[in-house]
């Protein structure tokens, strides 16, 4: 894996969690949306499969 390929998949990892982060916040302050929880689990599948488990993606 090239230099330029490392950054960009540690910046993809880090956007997901950002992301991550927020939807973890809202379910905190009470959000029990079955949007948000979707939106968990499929950006917990792509958090995974970045870090290395691509067999995530399949769940």
């Amino acid at each position: 894996m090239s230099d330029e390929e490392r950054r960009f998949l540690a910046a993809e990892i880090r956007y997901t969690t950002v992301r991550l982060d927020v939807l973890y916040r809202r379910q905190h302050k009470g959000d029990r949306t079955v949007l948000t929880r979707q939106k968990v689990e499929r950006l917990e599948s792509l958090l995974s499969a970045l870090q290395g488990h691509p067999e995530a993606l399949g769940a």
